[in-house]
C-alpha cells in the first residue's frame, strides 16, 4: 500500500472517529497501532469497527471488507461493523441485520447476504438503544 492510500485510510478513521463520537456522545479515537484483527477505532463498545475510505467500492469489496470485520469481532468476541465511504459520498455501515431483530448474531447471521446497510445515524440509534437496554438491565439487576 502506497503512503497516499495509507493517508487516506488514517484521514478516513480519524474523519469517521469524529462522526461516530459525535452520534454516540462517546469517546471514540482511531486506533493508532494497529495490528491484525485489531478494531480501526476505539470507544465503540460491543463493536469490532473496520473502516474504508477508498475511490470506488465493488460488491466484491464489500464482500471481502465484510470478511475482514466479521474475522476481526469473532477475535475480540464483539459484533462487526463495515464504514465504507467513497469518494464525494457519504458513510455508510454494514452491520448483522440479527441486531436489528434483538436476537444473538450466530454464524449464519454473519454471513453477507444477512447483513443491512444504513446511514450512520441509523447505525448510531440502534448502538444508543442497545446501551439503554443494557442500562435498563444493570437497574433491574441491582433493584
Amino acid at each position: 500500500m502506497g503512503a497516499m492510500q495509507r493517508r487516506k485510510g488514517g484521514d478516513g478513521e480519524r474523519e469517521l472517529a469524529r462522526l461516530l463520537a459525535d452520534e454516540l456522545g462517546a469517546d471514540v479515537r482511531r486506533r493508532c497501532r494497529q495490528h491484525p484483527g485489531d478494531s480501526d477505532v476505539l470507544g465503540v463498545d460491543g463493536w469490532a469497527v473496520e473502516c474504508k475510505r477508498v475511490r470506488a467500492a465493488s460488491r466484491g469489496d464489500l464482500v471481502a471488507w465484510w470478511r475482514q470485520a466479521v474475522a476481526q469481532a469473532q477475535v475480540t468476541g464483539e459484533l462487526p461493523a463495515l464504514f465504507v465511504r467513497c469518494d464525494r459520498s457519504p458513510w455508510r455501515c454494514v452491520w448483522p441485520l440479527a441486531v436489528a431483530f434483538g436476537v444473538p448474531v450466530a454464524d449464519g447471521w454473519r454471513d453477507f447476504e444477512m447483513t443491512c446497510e444504513t446511514s450512520i445515524a441509523g447505525w448510531a440509534a440502534v448502538v444508543r438503544e442497545q446501551q439503554a437496554a443494557r442500562e435498563r438491565e444493570t437497574v433491574e439487576v441491582a433493584e
